[in-house]
């Protein structure tokens, strides 16, 4: 059984939302980035999403893209981070860990290459996070690469919702998919808006047989309450993390994930 399946079945067995956690690799350097996994497994993550850097992250946050510039001026050789990934694997061989990229870092280090590394870290998913918005072209390439080694590419439904996306999600979604939330007409979550409860119950009723890890907009333990009662499997957050990985106080990002993970459980 793929980690990721295992990790969910065992937290959801508990009764609880599993809470999945984004970790930009290389920001603020990648030694960092590895130490950083012991404080987020410490504090109670269930899976860890390992973030690698993007130009052009546009499904993501102003905070993420800055991250993301910080990584590559710290480490531009995109190899490294494949090294930092394995040994992260071998500092944890039995926890799941799943890798986000943006098509340009795929295309940048060759698809074959890029599937290859995550076979050879034994990586357990993958999130190409603009696989909806890009050509298939990367895609096409991608999927029957990953097929044999058991490595499955995480499916994303963006806001606004995209309804032709539900077959596939219904019918090759695998482990885990994240769901981003509803926005205002600004682009902003203020608060998890009570819309995404229909827009969840499109997903389920595709019978996928993906857990629904509901994204954006979770940034303490209030908001992780109200995106958990809106009935997802599980939650993810990446802008909160970032902002206290770039502040350096890993005391208060411990103290938050410690609160979300709370939130996830009563």
């Amino acid at each position: 059984m793929n980690r990721i399946d295992k990790r969910v079945k065992d937290v959801l067995e508990k009764g609880e939302k599993y809470f999945m956690c984004y970790l930009p690799m290389g920001d603020p350097d990648l030694k960092t980035t590895r130490e950083l996994v012991n404080l987020y497994m410490k504090a109670g993550v269930d899976l860890v999403e390992l973030g690698l850097p993007s130009n052009d992250p546009y499904c993501d946050s102003r905070q993420i893209a800055e991250s993301n510039q910080r990584s590559f001026k710290a480490e531009p050789d995109l190899k490294k981070y494949f090294g930092l990934i394995r040994a992260i694997r071998k500092d944890h061989p039995d926890e799941p860990f799943e890798v986000m990229a943006y098509s340009d870092f795929v295309k940048q280090y060759g698809v074959k290459n890029f599937v290859e590394e995550l076979k050879s870290a034994d990586i357990d998913a993958h999130l190409l996070a603009n696989a909806t918005v890009i050509q298939p072209d990367v895609v096409s390439e991608m999927d029957p690469l990953l097929l044999p080694t058991g490595i499955y590419r995480i499916r994303f439904m963006p806001h606004p919702f995209d309804d032709t996306l539900l077959p596939d999600i219904g019918s090759n979604a695998a482990g885990v998919m994240i769901m981003q939330s509803f926005a205002d007409q600004s682009g902003n979550r203020p608060n998890v808006a009570e819309e995404n409860r229909k827009l969840m119950k499109s997903i389920r009723d595709t019978k996928t047989k993906a857990a629904i890890t509901f994204a954006y907009g979770i940034r303490n333990p209030t908001s992780a309450r109200e995106a958990v009662e809106i009935g997802p499997d599980g939650i993810l957050v990446g802008t909160a993390m970032v902002e206290r990985i770039k502040a350096g106080d890993f005391k208060a990002l411990e103290e938050l994930i410690r609160g979300i993970k709370q939130a996830t459980i009563s």
